[in-house]
């Protein structure tokens, strides 16, 4: 479930630590973390747990946001008066530049090594969200509105479980959405010319392959390009954020999830054969 207009962690209450143990080379686990894997590496020695404070270290003082350590919540509910717009988790992140963290959480240490990533991207989504958010709370309103809009959905699920598909548009064109098969087949040829590379965004996907499961699908953001794409991973991630960034600044982008294309999390679908994927 996307934080999307939920709000930021109060005082009081259990902190809800992952119940997978903590791993320093989880990264090794699949090629599909290779976006994140450079970040990853700046913990891989570390015995137990990182502190929250950890994390900010590891980004450094320049870095657009920095993580805060999640309050524990009050066991006792308070009487609920007017929603604070400021409170709300998307606010806290666009205006104070703060990232409410669970400590000892596999969702959000992961949420944090994909804003080390793709930090454009991820400080774009929040803000959108934000504004959108906030143009729906009626001044004085005791609760959010009891449904999102389809907009708000469809950067929930580019939050959690976007893959991002970047593609020379000149000789890659992505398949009929609603032929899942063909879709698998044509991006998997495509990735394997070089022609096309596929970058985790969504947080949950890659919290998904800490542990085998049922195979999964995630919703594909294509990212076209005009020319041939870098070779280097690290150019490929900061090509992608830039795009990213610049399709979440567009009105009327992801308010139709829907009508996204889905693809299987396979590493035989969405990395190069005999390539490891590293900077």
């Amino acid at each position: 479930m996307s934080a999307a207009g939920r709000a930021a962690p109060r005082e009081g209450g259990a902190q809800g630590s992952s119940p997978v143990p903590w791993d320093p080379l989880f990264h090794e686990k699949s090629r599909l973390y290779w976006p994140i894997r450079p970040q990853a590496e700046a913990f891989a020695g570390c015995a137990a747990w990182p502190e929250v404070e950890a994390y900010n270290r590891a980004l450094g003082d320049g870095f657009p946001v920095r993580f805060a350590e999640q309050p524990p919540r009050p066991r006792r509910r308070r009487r609920r008066g007017p929603v604070d717009p400021a409170a709300l988790y998307d606010a806290r992140i666009h205006v104070e530049g703060r990232v409410p963290t669970r400590p000892r959480s596999w969702h959000d240490f992961l949420n944090m090594l994909v804003w080390a990533a793709f930090p454009r991207a991820k400080a774009e989504l929040h803000a959108r969200q934000h504004r959108a958010i906030a143009a729906r709370l009626e001044p004085g309103a005791a609760a959010l509105p009891p449904a999102r809009t389809r907009e708000l959905d469809g950067l929930a699920l580019l939050d959690e479980g976007g893959l991002l598909l970047l593609h020379d548009a000149r000789r890659a064109p992505l398949a009929d959405a609603s032929d899942l098969r063909r879709t698998a087949d044509e991006v998997q040829d495509a990735v394997q010319r070089g022609e096309a590379a596929a970058l985790i965004f969504g947080h949950a996907l890659y919290e998904s392959l800490l542990q085998p499961g049922p195979l999964i699908h995630a919703l594909v953001q294509p990212v076209p390009c005009e020319a041939p794409l870098p070779t280097a991973p690290s150019a490929l991630v900061a090509l992608a954020d830039a795009r990213l960034c610049d399709a979440l600044r567009s009105p009327g982008t992801f308010a139709h999830p829907e009508r996204s294309a889905r693809l299987p999390l396979d590493e035989r679908v969405l990395c190069r054969r005999n390539k490891e994927t590293k900077r």
